[in-house]
């Protein structure tokens, strides 16, 4: 099958290389251009990868009327979206054979919208999944569904942990559809709209931790937002530290009458536990984002006197 490639990210790149490895290649390609807070560059890797095949590319945040033309020109069997951010004029799924289809991080119709897999997570889910769905008219994420498969979340997985199982869920299911050549338009299934749920869009500053939070959840947002994302921060000493592992304190369960949330009550060599709206939390690794270091937490907190902001 004749396809075009629009997304990029870390699940863009294992789709484009491992496709290429097995000689499918794309008819074109538009690769998602990262924020500027982003460090790691997956467009690039992607680039690198299309130009040694002399695949046509491009590199935006959205697509354009160039993009337009040229679609419009290949007349594809479908297009497939992954890793991309900005919505897809649905209009052009008139010049695919079967359309265009989106790879998404839920188990749809629940999770439509922003960073999927990081709500997931953060709200403490067991269960997340990849849906494969048609992108149609009738609001984002709701087009009719071609592959969808539940995956587990283990309660100490991190976002990166997850993201791989996923990833690696989402080029297989690629792979079936563009090898075995089934797709058809009695393939699809209707989404229920009366069971959709909806998430908005995360910024790097909705990753500081409230202490006052409870533990658990506190502990659900550092392993969302985890490296290589944005990761969930604190202040101390008016420096800001991503922490990037943590786990449930030994006190976490012990009863205080006197509670200061994110008052440090344990140092160890293994690092600090913190006091949290209720229950408490060890970290265990945290980045200095001045020194850009991976620290144990103990070697810079010395005190029962500090607390984390």
């Amino acid at each position: 099958m004749e396809y075009i490639f629009i997304g990029g990210g870390r699940g863009g790149l294992e789709l484009i290389s491992t496709a290429i490895s097995k000689n499918i290649f794309p008819a074109y390609s538009v690769i998602c251009k990262e924020d500027d807070h982003e460090n790691i560059k997956y467009s690039d890797k992607i680039i690198n990868l299309l130009k040694q095949k002399g695949i046509g590319y491009t590199v935006r945040k959205k697509l354009s009327e160039t993009d337009h033309a040229i679609i419009k020109k290949i007349r594809p069997d479908l297009i497939f979206v992954y890793g991309w951010r900005t919505l897809i004029e649905t209009g052009l799924n008139s010049y695919c054979r079967f359309g265009i289809f989106g790879a998404h991080y839920s188990l749809l119709p629940k999770y439509r919208g922003f960073a999927p897999m990081q709500w997931a997570i953060i709200n403490g889910d067991r269960n997340t999944g990849v849906t494969i769905f048609r992108i149609e008219e009738g609001g984002v994420d709701s087009g009719k569904i071609l592959f969808q498969k539940k995956l587990k979340i283990g309660r100490n997985e991190y976002a990166n942990d997850v993201e791989r199982k996923l990833i690696r869920v989402t080029v297989k299911a690629f792979l079936d559809i563009i090898k075995k050549k089934t797709l058809s338009k009695k393939s699809l299934i209707r989404q229920e709209d009366g069971k959709a749920t909806y998430t908005c869009k995360r910024t790097p500053q909705d990753g500081k931790i409230n202490w006052n939070m409870d533990s658990e959840k506190i502990y659900d947002l550092i392993r969302a937002l985890a490296f290589p994302f944005t990761g969930a921060f604190c202040i101390h000493n008016n420096n800001k530290y991503i922490i990037r592992k943590a786990e449930s304190g030994k006190m976490n369960e012990k009863s205080f009458d006197g509670r200061i949330a994110g008052r440090v009550i344990d140092i160890d060599e293994n690092g600090i536990e913190v006091l949290c709206g209720s229950g408490s939390l060890k970290i265990t690794e945290w980045e200095n984002t001045g020194t850009g270091k991976i620290e144990n937490p103990s070697a810079g907190v010395r005190s029962y006197s500090d607390t984390l902001l």
